[in-house]
């Protein structure tokens, strides 16, 4: 099996690296990058790297990029979400299945319209499988048949990394990503009608395991709430939204970037030249990216709360993913890169809910063998709570 990986040295990408070629079933792994800046530094902590080839590939020309990644079974697309489109046609090209990481909802939406394409050439691609969304989706896919009717899906996700310092700036996961969930209007299902809430609105206190403890989650735009409706219209559901908890500190400096106006994507004039100011924060976060890095410390839990009723009985289940970093991995590399692994593997065997298709992957991935995948990696921990269990 080959399997081709582009945005391969990026930090979600690089665990994707590491499962990959852990991964017995996996023969060669194409790792694609526009920049190998830090190919040989990730390289160096995989012990079977042999397995891996890093490559330039410049995914904006699909015929050579075609060319170079031919002969692989499926595609992990880790690059920043505003290129999907792009790397669907690359997938389409190489006749290879397809998967990514999320599509921040808008993006997710039109990728669903490539359905037809994907499925006259009988391939598979799955939209958003990582962590959140991805594990949160198939989450909800798993409780979702414990109730007759569901009123309402919470998802959230809270995230702690001692070894942040206010001298330092890595965000824990694309920088793009983090800057229009923390600016963009949220689209969430309220009352039964799809409607957008303003960018951390709503407001919630959760308690999490510690260290985490007590936190305040705030709405944001997600790529859950374009797909799981759809999948539980049978159910009745009325309200779905996603929430997240941001550590203290990288909330503090996503602030300052909104305040100085550097989530902003049209050049200004800078000494005669014009940049990008979002290019240009990309552009440090890359930097910052490829210096020397700490022991990881982070710790990461996603949260599924589902209310409705069976037998006529109210019902609320709430299940919780935890992930703690590794000595080589932070723990939101992991829940991300090991999981667009999980199912780049999957649709190339064929462990899929149908023959060729597009969706999310509450729609195609079958349930069963995608967390059995998850507990042989022994980095995922779930845990589930009856609040109202039924009365007997």
């Amino acid at each position: 099996m080959q399997i081709a990986v582009l945005g391969a040295f990026g930090l979600m990408a690089e665990a994707a690296l590491h499962d990959l070629a852990a991964n017995p079933k996996v023969d060669r792994v194409l790792a694609a990058d526009l920049s190998l800046d830090r190919a040989r530094a990730v390289l160096a902590k995989i012990p079977q790297r042999r397995k891996i080839r890093p490559i330039r590939v410049d995914i904006t020309d699909t015929r050579l990029s075609c060319r170079t990644l031919r002969g692989s079974q499926a595609l992990l697309n880790c690059v920043w979400y505003e290129h999907n489109l792009k790397a669907m046609d690359l997938a389409l090209a190489l006749k290879a299945h397809y998967v990514d990481l999320g599509g921040l909802y808008h993006m997710t939406l039109r990728q669903l319209a490539r359905h037809r394409q994907f499925r006259r050439a009988g391939l598979r691609a799955v939209l958003g499988c990582g962590s959140t969304p991805g594990i949160t989706n198939m989450m909800v896919a798993r409780m979702a048949p414990s109730f007759e009717t569901i009123d309402t899906v919470a998802i959230s996700d809270a995230s702690d990394d001692p070894s942040l310092s206010e001298e330092s700036f890595l965000p824990p996961f694309s920088i793009r990503t983090m800057l229009a969930e923390y600016s963009a209007p949220a689209p969430v299902l309220l009352g039964g009608r799809m409607r957008e809430v303003p960018a951390h609105s709503g407001p919630e206190e959760l308690d999490f395991p510690e260290p985490l403890g007590r936190c305040q989650a705030v709405t944001v735009i997600h790529s859950e709430t374009a797909t799981l409706p759809g999948y539980l219209k049978g159910t009745g559901v009325r309200n779905l939204y996603f929430k997240i908890v941001y550590p203290e500190l990288v909330r503090r400096q996503l602030a300052f970037l909104m305040g100085m106006g550097l989530d902003q994507e049209t050049p200004i004039a800078v000494d005669g030249s014009r940049i990008s100011p979002r290019q240009f924060v990309t552009a440090l976060a890359h930097q910052s990216a490829t210096a020397p890095m700490g022991k990881p410390a982070d710790f990461e839990v996603m949260r599924v709360k589902i209310s409705g009723t069976r037998q006529s009985r109210p019902l609320v289940k709430t299940w919780d993913c935890e992930m703690r970093a590794t000595r080589l991995l932070t723990a939101g590399a992991m829940g991300v890169g090991f999981t667009g692994a999980v199912a780049a593997e999957m649709l190339t065997l064929g462990h899929t809910t149908s023959p060729a298709g597009v969706s999310a992957p509450e729609g195609l991935l079958v349930s069963d063998v995608f967390f059995k995948e998850l507990e042989r990696r022994k980095v995922f921990r779930f845990k589930e709570t009856i609040t109202h269990p039924l009365l007997m």
